[in-house]
């Protein structure tokens, strides 16, 4: 698989350290109804061919409308597909809804959606989410198709609203709906059509794109600063209650002072992170409610095997780390140590699997066993965005000292640390990565099968994801999960430091707002101000 399909969302849930924004700042001072929003995430490039982050996806949706959305109780809700079914697995037929229109009039069809499917299979597009067609029939095990091809026998106009869509062999409707439904955010033909798939990606039209379909259109944005977006009037579910939505970028030490002035209205759980120490004054504010959000941002710790072949030595490196003392002292008990890739908030989560423990005399015996050159020192390459993390990742190089393993912390931004993950110019990495818990299919397969950034390859778990995807039943899905998690466990690809139960704050003044970490902008045409 070659890098382009390496390019992820590592989800999905980075954080970058950025200035606050000086537009649109507060609500209190205009007579439109406005809505701010804190993130510690950049937008990077709003497109939805290749959104980055997951604040641009959540932009991007706002408006271009995925066909379907996950919600905070782990069902998928309607958005631009009023229904997607299948009776065999095999065969996905998809119904728009008819009402749906661009915002310069003319209605959304069948034929915005294929030529969207199309633009992102082709390879001269460099889509990143181009793999989530391979599962289709027409497309190439990395998900393209060759430019120029007319016919593509997984891929059937029925009728102006009606797309059937073809799988190779059995996809669970879950498994459909958390990849292609999620991540096929629709793009007008009559607009594009004429522009050649290479220069598709940075046309003009992404800069400021004026047909749109979701609930806002866009204002402004600075990529690393800030998103402006206003309510489209004519949105067919209903006009936006509010006339303005805007993200705006801050440092996660901001935060606090933002919402108790009253110039961001809340934070949202996975891209606007609040750093532990300010928990208790956040929580003492008069004009704001909180809440925990469930372990959902796993703060894993990617390792390349070109660098650390040995799985002695990776093992060394999780007996080596006190995890559970980075929960306990640095993040008061708002985290949890988990082996495998899934935390307590999984339906798969794998309570059988213990934890591995701490057991620095074991690490040192793994690391002499495996002749380990103890004057070898790794570069650790860390989110420079979340002030915990770092601290975190300070405790881990001092541990990895202790039992005989130099290291050098490197706080990077967001785009350098993407690229060096991309092009596996890394050695360690440190970085938050979500999995959506209905189904962890689409994430798993890319951190663990072929392309992956680490570099790892075990045909066993390969044949056990192929199984995964096929499947219905969730009991028989945990199973094949857990041995997944027993050889990821041995084997140590990589590995997670703490799962974090991160603090939602939102002001009182706001109405019909659920800032979740799923969910939080289905019903964002209902929003309201006090």
């Amino acid at each position: 698989m070659n890098k382009k399909i390496r390019k992820r969302i590592l989800s999905m849930v980075l954080i970058i350290v950025m200035l606050f924004s000086i537009t649109g700042c507060s609500s209190k001072k205009t007579s439109k109804k406005l809505i701010n929003i804190g993130v510690t995430y950049a937008p990077g490039t709003i497109n939805p061919l290749s959104p980055t982050t997951e604040v641009a996806s959540s932009v991007t949706g706002l408006m271009f409308l995925p066909l379907l959305e996950v919600d905070s109780d782990m069902t998928f809700k309607p958005m631009l597909a009023e229904s997607i079914e299948t009776d065999d697995n095999i065969k996905f037929t998809i119904k728009l809804f008819k009402d749906a229109k661009w915002t310069d009039g003319k209605a959304i069809t069948s034929d915005d959606v294929i030529f969207t499917i199309r633009r992102m299979a082709n390879p001269a597009v460099g889509s990143i989410y181009a793999y989530i067609y391979a599962m289709i029939e027409g497309f190439d095990d990395y998900g393209y198709i060759e430019d120029g091809v007319t016919d593509i026998p997984g891929v059937t106009r029925v009728d102006d609203h009606t797309i059937e869509l073809i799988a190779k062999e059995k996809v669970s409707l879950n498994t459909f709906n958390n990849s292609i439904s999620r991540f096929l955010w629709t793009l007008p033909e009559h607009v594009l059509k004429d522009v050649e798939p290479d220069k598709l990606i940075n046309s003009e039209f992404f800069l400021n794109p004026n047909v749109t379909s979701g609930p806002f259109t866009l204002i402004k944005y600075d990529k690393d600063h800030y998103v402006q977006l206003a309510a489209n009037k004519d949105y067919f579910k209903g006009a936006p209650k509010i006339d303005q939505l805007n993200f705006n970028v801050m440092q996660g030490s901001q935060i606090y002072a933002r919402l108790q002035s009253g110039e961001i209205d809340f934070n949202l759980p996975t891209i606007g992170i609040i750093p532990v120490e300010d928990y208790d004054n956040i929580k003492a504010l008069k004009n704001i409610k909180t809440f925990s959000e469930e372990p959902i941002a796993n703060q894993f710790v990617y390792i390349d095997e070109d660098v650390i072949p040995d799985a002695r030595v990776r093992k060394a490196l999780v007996h080596g780390i006190n995890r559970q003392m980075i929960v306990d002292e640095l993040l008061k008990g708002n985290a949890e140590v988990i082996d495998g890739f899934f935390t307590s908030y999984s339906p798969y989560f794998d309570n059988t699997l213990g934890i591995t423990e701490y057991n620095p005399e074991l690490a040192k015996s793994l690391l002499t066993e495996a002749g380990w050159d103890s004057s070898k020192e790794l570069k650790i390459s860390v989110s420079s965005g979340d002030d915990t993390l770092a601290q975190a990742a300070d405790i881990l190089a001092a541990n990895l000292n202790e039992i005989g393993i130099k290291s050098k912390i490197q706080l990077k931004d967001l785009g350098t640390l993407l690229d060096e993950l991309y092009s596996m110019d890394f050695e360690i990495g440190i970085l938050q990565y979500s999995f959506t818990p209905v189904d962890p299919y689409p994430d798993i397969s890319y951190l663990l099968m072929e392309g992956n950034v680490n570099g790892y390859h075990n045909a066993e778990v390969d044949e056990l994801l192929t199984l995964v995807k096929s499947v219905d039943d969730v009991e028989v899905i945990k199973g094949l999960y857990e041995r997944v998690n027993e050889i990821a466990s041995e084997e140590v690809p990589m590995f997670s430091l703490y799962a974090t139960k991160s603090l939602v704050a939102i002001s009182d003044r706001v109405v019909n707002v659920n800032p979740r970490a799923f969910g939080a902008f289905i019903n964002v045409h209902e929003w309201d101000i006090k």
